[in-house]
């Protein structure tokens, strides 16, 4: 939309949802000569609105930060919130209040929406516009439109009913809290009547935006056709009611302009919800988004309420900007490159070359040292002893209540074991030590009761499994290294010595 003046064009897509060829070349040579026919300046801007498909929306809390921190803290939590890498998004944010406690801070915080979309979805609109002279600008279709609403209440939603789907973006307290995608389109109506009056799905799509035009002898089926259309906004009323629970919808896209339209999704809505449709300027290019867009542009000296950050990716090319110049003043600086060429590509290239060939050269000689550093490594990683893994067995398997005096270890695999548990437990304890797959055997050597004979002095020895046959224990690695975290080797070594010193019941104390 440039003024009163507008554009429509089809989109045709591969099966991987780009863009053909053909549709390219065609967008191109359609924009060029629109933005010629109506003088376009030297790279205007371009304020573009996308579908919701492939959009996410997150409400995010961060505590209050400068502008740059504020950046940094953003690109952590879309790591966390988001399947894809920030580097893959093309995202942007808006703050949905101000600045609040947040809940259990005492630092005054601010709640933040964030859009983020897949970079691929709209590269492709970007390299068309850049290519057309255009400078785009890209936000979300759902927030342009609301833009449109005559009244801004506290909380509500927007519904564009499209040719196969919908979508449906919900507000509270005039901030984005939701979008979806609804299945659902103005071809479920035609569908519908095409199917009860057994015609054509062209004949169909015409009565459907002709019901109030159409003649005496038709009457007949207007019963049928309004049935059709009101049980298909029975479907459309069960998916809204699932995705939002508002009293006020606003409705827009071609199908809203059916007859009643906005009364009867009311009616299939219930729980009484008001449906009201809004009214743009009928004509090319003027959809609710685009004017949405414009408005924005009149009110707020063209600054949308979020913007979609979109780098352009340096192993992708770009189309050629359009010839905007006269001729004359293109083939003279054509014949001055050619002229430079030879010349300007090695004085400006020659301090990045050398540059280059000092790094690799660094680089290259960094190589045997890193060689024999990962040489190292490798060989600690596989000659270590599997100590804390043993450890961690035996601990799994002892129960409550059992308790160590001496465990001895060596790097031959012997490991002995000498404590104080139940009576019945000891036979337990030795099954559970052979079925944990890691000792090759198990031997309960010394099995003496105490006095009370409620409790029973053992010592049993093993024999760890070569390190191929020995299970890897996944949960016992990460114990293992939240153990050696948190406790200093000086505390784990003088804890060893009080439990090796510690005598037994019925024993003498020994220094």
């Amino acid at each position: 939309l440039n003024g009163d003046n507008g554009l429509e064009l089809p989109l045709e897509r591969l099966a991987n949802g780009q863009l053909t060829n053909a549709c390219r070349e065609t967008l191109t040579h359609r924009l060029r000569d629109f933005l010629k026919q109506h003088g376009a300046w030297l790279r205007p801007r371009a304020l573009c609105a996308i579908s919701a498909r492939g959009v996410s929306l997150r409400r995010l809390a961060l505590p209050a930060a400068s502008k740059e921190e504020l950046q940094r803290l953003l690109v952590l939590q879309i790591e966390n919130e988001f399947p894809l890498p920030p580097n893959d998004l093309a995202w942007g944010y808006l703050q949905s209040g101000p600045e609040k406690r947040l809940r259990n801070e005492a630092a005054p915080g601010q709640e933040l929406i964030v859009v983020a979309v897949k970079k691929e979805t709209i590269e492709e609109y970007s390299e068309i516009l850049i290519g057309c002279g255009l400078s785009p600008i890209f936000t979300l279709g759902g927030l342009a439109r609301s833009a449109l609403c005559p009244a801004q209440p506290g909380s509500y939603a927007i519904l564009d009913i499209g040719r196969s789907h919908s979508e449906l973006i919900s507000f509270e307290n005039g901030a984005a809290a939701s979008i979806r995608i609804l299945p659902w389109g103005g071809e479920n109506m035609t569908q519908a009547i095409e199917k009860r009056l057994e015609i054509s799905h062209d004949e169909a799509e015409k009565m459907k935006f002709n019901l109030e035009q159409a003649p005496d002898s038709n009457e007949e089926w207007r019963p049928k056709i309004q049935a059709g259309i009101q049980e298909e906004l029975e479907l459309l009323a069960g998916l809204i009611n699932r995705n939002w629970t508002g009293k006020k919808l606003y409705l827009t896209g071609k199908s809203s302009w059916l007859k009643d339209i906005a009364t009867a999704l009311a009616k299939a809505l219930g729980a009484g919800v008001e449906c009201e449709r809004m009214e743009p300027r009928p004509g090319e290019g003027r959809s609710a988004a685009t004017l949405g867009l414009e408005r924005y542009s009149e009110k707020n000296g063209g600054r949308l309420p979020l913007i979609l950050d979109l780098k352009t990716r340096k192993d992708r090319p770009s189309v050629a900007p359009p010839i905007l110049w006269k001729w004359a003043a293109w083939a003279c600086l054509f014949a001055a490159a050619l002229l430079f060429l030879p010349y300007g590509e090695a004085i400006l290239l020659k301090p990045q070359l050398l540059k280059k060939l000092a790094t690799l050269k660094a680089y290259r000689e960094s190589l045997p040292k890193i060689d024999r550093e990962l040489s190292f490594l490798h060989y600690l990683q596989t000659n270590q002893a599997p100590c804390l893994d043993a450890l961690f067995i035996v601990a799994n398997s002892a129960a409550p209540g059992t308790r160590f005096d001496a465990v001895s270890m060596n790097r031959r695999g012997d490991l002995s074991l000498r404590g104080m548990m139940q009576t019945m437990q000891a036979a337990e304890f030795r099954s559970k030590l052979i079925d944990s797959g890691f000792f090759s055997s198990v031997v309960l050597e010394e099995q003496t009761p105490t006095p009370d004979r409620q409790r029973v002095v053992i010592r049993i020895t093993a024999q760890w499994k070569q390190p191929g046959a020995r299970p890897s224990l996944p949960a016992s690695s990460s114990a293992v290294k939240e153990l050696k975290s948190e406790t200093p080797a000086r505390e784990l070594k003088t804890s060893k010595l009080e439990n090796r010193e510690a005598p037994a019941p019925g024993e003498k104390s020994k220094k």
